[in-house]
């Protein structure tokens, strides 16, 4: 039973603190101010008998009871939000459909996905929120987003969710047309470590395959990199110089299709792993949320 000292405030205080990872930026975020969102967190702290929150210099992250109450909470709070907008928005219409997308792998399938489902008849805005994996996910897990489209997690970060495989997606080296190592030829990592390098940064999901990758050649990386995500960035800094692209193969698709950018033969292979539909476990989706879903494993199929 539900003890009624517990408010909806102290739900929302909690689940923007837990996505934000700070009391202040929490705050900022709800309009409140930092010892009013401290306090909420105390008094649910005390109400539930367990400590949430781990406090530091670098922020707040949660205890092992944190994460287990946040799948709970963050789920009630949606369908909360969720029966308060099937009121608010009784025509079809004027549903908003809102869907996670992982930047590497959206550009290669969000946009077929979206054409096929409103050929299915889906009538709905859809609200696209671009992110880190580990990002989208939290929100899922708060209710915020409907479902995300990127990579499978870590087995923690999936605590209270499902994912459904939809294709696996190569991680690749590109660079301009004309580059030195655009030989035709297979090259070796260390060849190609004498260039700089772009790649997405430590907290990226694929980066540690790039890292083992480096590692399996014996060697600590590239001497030279910049670390980023820009994918318009990284387009123009490698047109422009002998620098090598290191990103996930939809992200670059186009560039290659065109002849803008040109894939490197490497001598050794390197998978990215499965990109798919991650939703929370036990929740039937909104019938517009079912054609989305529909439509992307049509459009993945077709990949």
């Amino acid at each position: 039973m539900i003890d009624g000292r517990m408010k909806l405030r102290h739900i929302a205080c909690f689940l923007e603190v837990a996505a934000r990872s700070g009391f202040g930026r929490a705050a900022d975020a709800l309009g409140l101010t930092q010892p009013a969102v401290s306090r909420a967190i105390a008094e649910l702290e005390d109400i539930l008998g367990a400590p949430l929150f781990e406090r530091g210099r670098g922020g707040a992250v949660l205890t092992p009871q944190g994460i287990a109450f946040r799948t709970h909470a963050g789920a009630a709070f949606a369908e909360l939000g969720r029966g308060i907008d099937t009121l608010r928005r009784p025509a079809a219409g004027d549903v908003v459909l809102k869907v996670g997308a992982l930047p590497t792998v959206a550009a290669r399938i969000m946009p077929g996905a979206i054409r096929r489902a409103k050929e299915m008849g889906l009538d709905a805005t859809i609200a696209i929120e671009a992110g880190s994996n580990g990002w989208l996910l939290d929100l899922l897990t708060e209710g915020r987003l409907d479902l995300v489209v990127g990579r499978l997690a870590e087995p923690k970060a999936m605590m209270g969710l499902t994912f459904e495989h939809l294709y696996s997606e190569p991680i690749v080296f590109v660079a301009r047309r004309g580059h030195p190592a655009d030989t035709g030829h297979p090259v070796g990592l260390v060849e190609l470590a004498r260039h700089p390098f772009i790649m997405p940064g430590p907290g990226s999901i694929i980066r540690p395959e790039i890292d083992r990758l480096f590692l399996m050649e014996g060697l600590a990386g590239p001497a030279e990199r910049i670390e980023t995500t820009d994918a318009s960035f990284s387009r123009a800094y490698v047109g422009a110089s002998d620098a090598v692209w290191v990103i996930s193969h939809g992200v670059v698709a186009g560039d290659l299709d065109a002849g803008t950018l040109v894939r490197l033969p490497l001598s050794m292979s390197i998978s990215g792993g499965p990109v798919g539909l991650t939703t929370r476990a036990g929740h039937a989706p909104l019938p517009q949320a079912a054609i989305f879903l529909e439509a992307l494993r049509e459009v993945a199929r077709a990949l």
